[in-house]
Order: C-alpha cells, then sequence, then structure tokens
C-alpha cells in the first residue's frame, strides 16, 4: 500500500503497557539504528513511557 498523505492513518492498534514498555526499551538500544522517519515514532512512545511512570520508575526502566 501506497501513501502520499504522511497525515493519513494506515495503522490503528492499541498497545499493552507492557507492549509499549518492550517497543520503548528495544528503540532506546537501537536507537542510533533507527531509519530515518521513525524519529516521531520515538518520541511519541517515549513522551507516552515519561508520562505513565515516576521518575524513579523511568530511571529503573532504562538503566
Amino acid at each position: 500500500m501506497i501513501v502520499d498523505n504522511e497525515d493519513v492513518t494506515v495503522l490503528d492498534y492499541s498497545f499493552s503497557k507492557k507492549e509499549l514498555f518492550l517497543l520503548a526499551k528495544f528503540l532506546r538500544q537501537k536507537q542510533e539504528e533507527l531509519p530515518l522517519g521513525l524519529e516521531s515514532l520515538y518520541k511519541t512512545l517515549e513522551d507516552s513511557i515519561y508520562n505513565s511512570l515516576s521518575l524513579d520508575e523511568v530511571r529503573r526502566f532504562y538503566s
């Protein structure tokens, strides 16, 4: 499927909290290897994680 308009949603999926954490941790470990164009996804995921955890939980999660 080719989409010319980047504002069009082509995927609607509800992630579980565990899936978000695992994906965020994986992307954090691989952030230097992320293909161009995934920066927005990565930032949105990180913001979601940060907004759902306390500062101590964030530190433990990313250590």
